[in-house]
């Protein structure tokens, strides 16, 4: 049986896999670790990943990318809506209302959801594992950011089922990278010592996540999560596009945005620049050929002037780590290690500021972009029966509150009640049991809306009607409701009142 991570990123994906008794992270058909989350429509073939990229200038209209953040959403949704004016190709609404992709595919157009572009990904993710491991593979796990919803988890649910894939749990990214890190750890405290409390920082191409975690021998516990899921690399490479914009229109009297493969390329040169300032703090230059009406644009950019654009940007990095130390209550100094991962994490300014906030050097001895699909990997041998791996226990935060509402005993209101508080272990389980003996309704949602990356509060709803009362004699009144999330699922038991 073949044992699988996915790292399915924004903008990058790596794939993980148990193999010669170890973890490897697989290699796609380019010898490249990394495969890009781009899709590529042509007039006679598709092409994902590597290839895909390629044609990002040259097919900017059929080449869909930096799509996950569109997962679960409607079309109208505010942050579509956002998306749209940065996105070359067009977004539309489906059938059912969702966001899709519209794109000309073998001369003829069609529309094709998030979730079929995202299985159309982890296919091809799977086809590598598959050449690296020589057998099918048809378990996984899949992460997914902390802040991630009901609806976005499904979503990368029906993702996996599309292709072909039995996703045996969907992962936080934190939390991944928090396996990865203490599964191999032989110094960790015995279970009824004082845990040892590591952050770790993660912060990728769109979304900065945070998490607390205390280790003790063969337990990983997560204290907290917190998250800025508007902050990531791609912010930081906009404030350069947006300088270089306004420099070439005064110097070159070119309108760089109103050009959609001139903005690309520029996009991508920015993106190189951002990544050679990391290591160079005298200036850089900034050159391309042809870039709009044969004219050749240069310009140069040094660390200090780029920090001093992105100053707003560095500040924010902050708030996420007030809010995952406040909510884990812990002291600074009770703090063991600052692990970083992601590769904006590689930004001078961003490491600065996060060493400064905890007082102390940040520890880079993880992988930056291979750490979550390793954890990946690591659960799903965890849960696999085919493989033995050392006992470690996973325990997880449930990042937002949940309530469940349901009529009142005289039908004229509702009663409200939460059952899952903000940061509450998971998975968890409660059983609530009802005493009714006509239709009712149950309704699930996030008992905070201000605090969701989301617009939908609701989660789902569950009516308990009379098709199900008829089924069983007068005197079975009480309905009894196990709820477990991750996502959240609904079981109706029912049993006989011994009192009637």
């Amino acid at each position: 049986m073949a044992v699988v991570g996915f790292d399915v990123g924004f903008q990058s994906c790596f794939t993980a896999v148990v193999k010669n008794g170890g973890i490897e992270t697989v290699t796609n058909e380019f010898t490249d670790r990394c495969t890009p989350a781009v899709v590529s429509f042509g007039p006679k073939n598709r092409t994902i990943g590597n290839a895909a990229r390629n044609q990002i200038i040259t097919n900017p209209g059929s080449t869909v990318c930096n799509f996950k953040r569109l997962h679960g959403r409607l079309f109208q949704d505010p942050v579509v809506q956002a998306e749209r004016t940065n996105l070359p190709y067009d977004l539309v609404p489906l059938q059912d209302d969702r966001v899709g992709a519209k794109v000309s595919y073998l001369e003829k157009e069609h529309q094709f959801s998030m979730e079929q572009i995202t299985a159309m990904l982890l296919t091809k993710m799977k086809e590598s594992a598959e050449a690296s491991l020589q057998k099918k593979v048809a378990e996984c796990v899949i992460s997914i950011p902390s802040f991630f919803t009901d609806s976005e988890r499904r979503s990368v649910l029906d993702a996996a089922k599309i292709a072909g894939l039995n996703c045996l749990r969907l992962m936080n990214d934190t939390t991944a990278v928090a396996l990865n890190y203490g599964i191999y750890k032989q110094d960790l405290p015995g279970s009824e010592e004082k845990p040892r409390i590591v952050f770790f920082v993660d912060m990728g191409h769109s979304a900065f996540q945070v998490s607390a975690c205390a280790f003790n021998k063969g337990k990983l516990k997560v204290l907290s999560t917190a998250f800025d899921p508007y902050l990531g690399g791609r912010d930081f490479d906009q404030r350069l596009v947006d300088y270089f914009c306004s420099e070439f229109k005064t110097k070159y009297k070119l309108d760089v945005k109103s050009r959609v493969r001139a903005l690309l390329r520029l996009q991508q040169e920015c993106e190189k620049l951002k990544k050679l300032m990391s290591s160079n703090s005298t200036d850089i230059p900034l050159n391309i050929e042809c870039f709009m009406d044969d004219k050749d644009v240069s310009g140069k950019m040094s660390r200090a002037k780029f920090e001093e654009l992105c100053a707003d940007l560095i500040e924010r990095v902050t708030v996420p780590l007030v809010a995952a130390l406040e909510q884990a209550q812990v002291q600074l100094q009770d703090i063991s290690a600052v692990e970083i991962v992601g590769g904006a994490t590689r930004i001078p300014a961003v490491k600065t500021q996060i060493s400064r906030f905890f007082r102390r050097d940040v520890s880079t001895t993880l992988n930056a972009d291979e750490a979550v699909a390793r954890g990946c990997a690591l659960q799903c041998a965890m849960l696999s029966p085919a493989f033995k791996v050392r006992d470690f226990s996973i325990t997880d935060v449930i990042p937002f509150p949940i309530s469940l509402c349901w009529s009142s005993e005289s039908d004229e209101a509702k009663a409200c009640h939460e059952i899952f508080g903000k940061n509450h272990p998971s998975p968890s389980s409660k059983l609530i049991t009802f005493h009714r003996n006509k239709p009712f309704v149950l309704e699930a949602f996030y008992s905070d809306p201000g605090s969701l990356p989301f617009p939908e509060a609701k989660i789902a709803f569950l009516l308990v009607d009379r098709c199900l009362i008829s089924n069983f004699a007068p005197t079975f009144q009480l309905f009894s409701l196990y709820m477990k999330h991750t996502p959240l699922h609904y079981h109706i038991r029912t049993r006989k009142n011994r009192n009637k």
